[in-house]
């Protein structure tokens, strides 16, 4: 079900080897295998499962017999088996009534299938995983008045998505919890599916990345992202550009914003009038400034983060109020007046910010359309 493949599974003890197949719809392993019973000790099954039971020398016999099934019926041996749904279910008119009259169908096996609903336009309340490892998920879904839970067995990785998603669409069984003397109407999911672009927000020094999706770490060497329908975008470059280059030229059906930033400059700000005068007041009393070891000491005596003040010493080095060399800093006494705001270094810090700032407090929406204007 998982990966959409025919599968045999044979244990070896013996000299024999015993076990099960599952097939997908577009293969039927008893079809396949029947007129080949002389192969087989023992055999049986239906389209979409078989057991046997044979001798380990008549393996690769097995084999070849499957893979001429395959070519001479120009089957696709992968592909993940077509979920056909009965009914769409209102959640509002829903109740343990239902679940009663459709249970008079039973009993339910391969050619009385258990009857499975569409449902949709609901608000997920929550989604939380439980059992051992938290290998399952719960939902709990509600739409007007009505509200029911939902549980997946073996999605418990899927809780942060389907916690956040919108337009979820889902498939689901109709079963009854019994617990505790308590009597509820229970859902269980058989598939779910969404519309459209999903974003998620994992923003947090305790959020876990999804698993086998490519990271984009701009400290790292940037993974190739051709192939990739999903993106986890870890950290946040300085030159935001880098990043909406990457999203206007790829279509990712799914983003997950961790949004690290190394050097939080929408924390410090860009620089304030007065924080600029005092640093130039400060630096002309002393001929020379090695801030090579200093710079930590004035960032202090200012109270000005050191990340911040370093882009207001590269801000009076452009509009040459002074020269660096060797790590000295020397005050040009004789530079004319200018305005701080014709640095392009200061321009693009000022840019820098609000972009920070919605990186770092957008929405996930907002976030998304930034990336792409």
């Amino acid at each position: 079900e998982e990966l959409g493949q025919t599968v045999i599974v044979l244990n070896i003890e013996d000299g024999r080897a015993k076990g099960s197949a599952r097939s997908v719809e577009a293969v039927d392993i008893f079809e396949a295998l029947d007129p080949h019973r002389d192969l087989f000790i023992a055999f049986g099954g239906h389209a979409g499962a078989a057991g046997m039971t044979l001798e380990v020398e008549k393996l690769s016999d097995l084999s070849q017999v499957l893979e001429d099934y395959v070519r001479e019926k120009g089957a696709d041996a992968g592909g993940k088996n077509k979920l056909n749904l009965d009914e769409e279910l209102d959640l509002e008119t829903l109740s343990l009534e239902t679940v009663k009259s459709f249970e008079r169908l039973a009993p339910f096996g391969m050619d009385n299938q258990k009857p499975v609903f569409y449902i949709k336009d609901f608000h997920v309340e929550s989604a939380r995983t439980m059992g051992a490892g938290n290998a399952h998920l719960k939902l709990k879904i509600s739409k007007g008045e009505a509200s029911f839970e939902v549980v997946a067995f073996g999605q418990g990785r899927w809780a942060t998505e389907f916690a956040q998603t919108k337009n979820l669409e889902l498939a689901v069984t109709l079963s009854v919890n019994q617990w505790n003397g308590q009597t509820a109407l229970q859902l269980m999911m058989v598939d779910a599916r969404v519309e459209g672009v999903q974003l998620f927000n994992i923003r947090g020094k305790n959020a876990v990345l999804p698993e086998g999706v490519p990271v984009l770490d701009f400290s790292e060497e940037v993974p190739d992202l051709a192939t990739s329908d999903a993106v986890v975008v870890k950290t946040i470059p300085e030159d935001i550009t880098l990043l909406k280059a990457i999203f206007q030229e790829q279509h990712f059906s799914a983003v997950y914003f961790k949004n690290d930033i190394d050097k939080a400059y929408y924390l410090t700000g860009y620089g304030t009038r007065e924080q600029f005068a005092k640093l130039y007041k400060t630096i002309y009393q002393f001929p020379e400034f090695d801030i090579r070891y200093k710079l930590k000491d004035l960032a202090t005596y200012l109270n000005i983060q050191q990340i911040l003040l370093v882009k207001m010493i590269q801000v009076f080095e452009e509009l040459g109020f002074v020269t660096i060399k060797d790590g000295v800093m020397t005050v040009n006494k004789e530079a004319p007046k200018r305005e701080i705001a014709e640095s392009q270094i200061y321009q693009n810090l000022k840019q820098t910010v609000k972009n920070q700032e919605m990186m770092a407090l957008g929405t996930v929406q907002e976030m998304y359309n930034f990336l792409m204007e």
